[in-house]
Order: structure tokens, then sequence, then C-alpha cells
């Protein structure tokens, strides 16, 4: 028994030591495989290219590769290297590669090939493609309007009209309301509301749209014009500087009305005026017929710098100019455009701004010496203000006791828009104690506006909201501990309150160098036109007229 154990043992020891054996044997194999394999992956990209090249040289000069009929080498020769000359596959005389020999024969297929004509890939042809046309303007698309109704039935229907009526769209007025009113016939009407349909969406006629009515001797309605409602210029017009008009004509020739588009050209030009300040700004602007929306501009530009309550003389002198629409068949003024020029004296000094379009299409203003008119805060954010209370020290008109007043009023007419005296976040909206409905504007980490006693804060006015200079935050009122309708105005640096008119601000960035030649030139031509433009004053004042600085 004890025998049968131990040579069970030596059986197991014996077993155990081959596996042993076996396993190293194995691992060598394995180590050597991958010395084999990291050897080829280091010189793979050369040893690729030697082969591909032994084998072109060979196949092209004939030979093949036969494994299964070469005898095994011997091992004398298994580590010794065979040289191979390319002279012996190359001919030495290379005037023999020509593309007939057998070297292009055979390598035609493996040098690489010029790459196909596109037309002779695709099989296509060439034709001519005609490139695309601009796109025509408006006047030869569309027939010139006339100076009346009158003109435009006689040109077109070859008809007369014996009257004219006129006729506007009031409040709840539809188109068929309109026409009974203007005396037209129900068929009439439902023609009339047909040929227009064809051309316009009558659902969308603005209230204030006027229409004219032509009628014939027999007292009938045979035409109708539709007036584009003043400023309202269609967009896709706007580039070539015209109105629409519509038109519906009864054809006698046709049978029926017929409806069309014609264009009635405009014309922009540029009118200087100004006046001596007598009695406020704005009776003296009125003397000399500026429209109310042009003054509102100059107020704006020269708010920046002049305070019209404190700096307005006796016999100073402001002025400006204008582009205003004139209708080019009619000659009637239209509507007044763009401000192009401030100017006011003050005490004998001379203050003057021009207007500049950057390449980006921002309107700007700068001096003679492209300095910018505008200033971090607007010292006065209401048009037509008066100055009622100052900074300072003061008897209170509610409570009669005497307290500090850190900020000034400005006493105007309730409902008077409000302006964000310069651009920012609105910081605080809505109502505050005493100031009543109150606006605070955050414009930089130092200067915060506040407005106070407003009878409505205007859409924009939100907490959190961007509001840019010039924007309507407000309208004035008498909320809050107020005996009249005013503007409270606060100009906070660093969250302590100064005088409004005499703190200092600082202006905007000067004219980029690069937009400089422009505005120099700009200002130049300006001068050249109104040289020649009449100065127009209606006062019946003598004015010396302030003339531009050469």
């Amino acid at each position: 028994m004890t025998m049968s154990i131990i040579s069970d043992a030596t059986s197991l020891l014996t077993i155990r030591s081959s596996l042993n054996a076996l396993y190293h044997f194995v691992r060598s194999i394995l180590d050597r495989i991958n010395s084999v394999i990291n050897l080829i992956r280091q010189y793979r990209s050369t040893t690729i290219s030697l082969l591909i090249g032994v084998i072109i040289v060979a196949s092209a000069h004939g030979y093949t590769v036969d494994l299964t009929n070469n005898p095994p080498a011997s091992a004398e020769t298994q580590h010794s290297i065979v040289p191979v000359s390319l002279q012996s596959i190359i001919p030495s005389d290379t005037s023999l590669l020509t593309e007939q020999s057998a070297w292009h024969e055979k390598s035609r297929g493996l040098t690489p090939q010029p790459r196909p004509d596109f037309t002779e890939a695709w099989g296509g042809e060439i034709v001519d493609i005609a490139l695309p046309t601009n796109r025509p303007s408006l006047s030869d698309i569309l027939p010139q309007s006339t100076s009346s109704l009158t003109e435009m039935v006689r040109r077109e229907t070859k008809q007369e009209l014996l009257k004219e009526v006129a006729v506007t769209m009031a409040k709840g007025d539809t188109l068929a309301k309109l026409l009974a009113r203007g005396g037209a016939s129900s068929q009439t009407r439902a023609a009339i509301f047909s040929a227009l349909a064809l051309q316009m969406d009558l659902r969308r006629l603005q209230i204030g749209t006027k229409f004219t009515l032509g009628f014939d001797e027999s007292d009938e309605v045979i035409a109708l014009q539709v007036h584009v409602p003043r400023l309202k210029r269609s967009a896709f017009l706007a580039p070539e500087g015209t109105y629409l008009d519509l038109f519906a004509l009864k054809s006698e020739e046709a049978g029926s009305w017929l409806s069309l588009k014609a264009l009635r050209p405009l014309q922009s030009e540029l009118v200087q005026a100004g006046n001596i300040i007598d009695f406020s700004l704005y009776k003296s602007a009125n003397q000399v017929k500026i429209p109310a929306p042009t003054l509102d501009e100059f107020v704006r530009v020269m708010g920046f710098s002049v305070d019209f309550q404190r700096q307005i003389r006796p016999n100073d002198q402001f002025e400006l100019i204008y582009e205003k629409t004139v209708d080019a068949l009619t000659g009637k003024e239209l509507s007044s455009g763009n401000l192009i020029y401030a100017g006011i004296i003050l005490s004998g000094k001379k203050l003057e701004f021009f207007r500049h379009l950057s390449p980006k299409g921002k309107t700007s203003w700068y001096d003679r010496k492209g300095n910018s008119a505008v200033r971090t805060l607007m010292r006065t954010p209401v048009n037509g203000a008066r100055l009622s209370s100052r900074f300072g020290v003061r008897k209170h008109p509610v409570t009669g006791f005497s307290a500090m007043h850190r900020g000034i009023d400005f006493a105007v007419p309730t409902g008077t828009p409000i302006l964000a005296a310069g651009s920012g976040v609105v910081e605080s909206s809505g109502w505050n104690g005493n100031y009543g409905k109150y606006v605070r504007i955050r414009h930089n980490s130092t200067y915060k506006t506040a407005y106070a006693h407003m009878s409505r804060i205007a859409s924009r006015a939100i907490v959190g909201r961007y509001v840019e200079q010039g924007d309507v935050i407000g309208f004035v009122g008498s909320t809050g501990r107020s005996t009249g309708p005013h503007l409270h105005y606060e100009i906070l640096v660093n969250n302590q309150q100064l005088n409004p008119l005499t703190v200092q601000l600082p202006t905007a960035e000067g004219l980029p160098e690069a937009e400089r030649k422009q505005f120099f030139a700009a200002i130049t031509e300006l001068e050249s036109k109104i040289s020649d433009t009449p100065f127009r004053s209606y006062s019946d004042q003598v004015i010396k007229q302030a003339a531009l600085d050469k």
C-alpha cells in the first residue's frame, strides 16, 4: 500500500515538471513571436516598399514566383542575403523604354494615371448658361402716376371726369361704408371691391387713408384713387424714393373695372432755417414753420451740451438744416426728413454738430473736429421743459419744512414723454413711496439716473431691460408727494445724488479715424449745396443769419 502511494506521488511530480517545462517552452516561443512582430512593425514601411518595388521590377521583367515548385532552402542559405541588381532587369539602353516596351505594358496598371476629363467621365456636353440678370427697376415695371385722378382716367380709359370727391377712412369704417358715404352705388361698390382685392389686402386699410372718387357726366363713380398714408412708404419702394398709388378704373372698352399700381416719384430737398430766440426756442421755431419732429431732434442733439433753461438768452440764434420730401408731380411737401445740421449761438459762442452715418448704418453727431455731441447723460430728459425747482435746500411745497432737494424739477404738461438720459439697464421700475411712479437706470458702475412722479411708465422700462439713450421710458405726471405735473430728475454718481446742471459728464468716443475723410467730405458737400439754397424765414423780424464757418 505504501509503495503504491509513493508511486502515485512520483507520477504527479513528473507530470507537474513536464507541464512546467511545456509552459516555459510555449512562453519562450511567444516571446520570440512578439519580438519578430515588434521588429516588423518597426521596419514595416521600409519592408513593404522594398517588397513592392522588387515585385514590380520582377513582374515587369517577366519573372514569376512559384512557391509550390521552389525547393526548401538549405540551412546554409537560410540566413544568406541574395543581392538583386536593377541593371539585370532594366535595360542599360533607356531609349528602348518606349510606351510599346514590355516594361510599360506590364507596369501600366501599376503606375498612377492622369485624372480623366469631367465631361468624358460623365458623357456630358458643354452648354452655355445665362447668368442671372439684375432686378429691373420699378419704373420699368410700373407706370408713373399722375398729378390728379382726372389725368389718370384720361390717360388710361380715354374718359373725362366731371368732378372729384375726397373721403377719408375713419374709425369703424369699412371700404363699403366709405364708398357709400362718397356716393357710390351698391353695384359700383362691389365692382371696386373686386378690382382692388387683386392689388391689396383690404382688411389692412388704415385709419386716415384718403380716397378720391371720380364721377362722370351721369353722376356715376367711374374711378377711384387710394392715396398712400403719409410717412407709410413701402420698404420695397423705399430704395427708389417713390410712393405707390392704387387706382380702380372703369373701362368702357373692356366692359369691366380694372386696377393698377402706379409710382409717384418723390424729390428730396435741403431746407435751411433759423431764427432769433426772443421768448422761447419753441416759439421762435414755430415762427419759421420748422416741423415739430425736426425741432425735437434738434433739441435732443443740443440737449447734451446746452441747458435750455439756464443758458438761453434773448437775441441768441439757432440754425438747422433738414431734408424735406416733395411730390415731384405736384410740388406738394409730403413730409420732413432727417436733420442734417444743428447749430446754435449762445452769448456769441457758436456750437454746431453734423449728422454722420457710419458704414454700419449707425447715426451719430460730431462737431467740425470730429468730437461727439453725445455726453454720458442728458441734462434735460424732457422737451419743452421749464425748470421749476433747483438742486439744494428748499422749503418743501407740501410739508412746509426746509429740506435738501436732491434733484431738479421740470414743469411740463401731463403726458409729456420722458427720455432715458443715457443707455443702460433699468434697475428699478414701479411705485416708490413719495416719489410715486419711479424709474432708475444704471448706466455703468459710476452713473445712475432717476425719474419720479410719472403718470405712466412705458412698457419698455421693466427691471433688467436695456434701454438706449433717448428711448421713452415714461410720461410726466403728478404721482406721489407732488403739487402738480412735473418731472423730478436725479443724477447719481457712485450712489450720491449730485446737481444735474453742474455735474461734469464725460463725452462719448470721437469720430473713428477711418471715417474722418468721409465725414469732412460730407461737410464740404453740404456747404456747397446750402450756399445756393435760399434762407427760408417767415418771421417779421430782421434776421442776421449765422453763416457756417469756412
